[in-house]
């Protein structure tokens, strides 16, 4: 099991817009799930954000699967 300052140094990826982000960075207003960009943004704005977010990143996933699919075979050289 993780000890909390060892799962406390690692980056993060923000909710809103999915950069990656240092938390906790001292003096630094991100927080555990948002950036320091995202952090500003109204609750509600920063909701829809989740969700777009969230919804690219699922699509990204599909069409990459797809990709690696349709992919011709490779044949090991001889």
């Amino acid at each position: 099991m993780a000890t909390p300052t060892a799962s406390a140094h690692r980056p993060r990826t923000c909710r809103g817009c999915g950069r990656k982000f240092e938390y906790p960075v001292k003096g630094s207003p991100a927080s555990r799930h948002h950036c320091e960009d995202c952090v500003g943004v109204p609750p509600e704005t920063r909701k829809v954000l989740e969700r777009l977010n969230q919804r690219v990143t699922q699509l990204e996933r599909q069409l990459e699967s797809q990709r690696r699919q349709q992919a011709p075979p490779t044949t090991p050289a001889a």
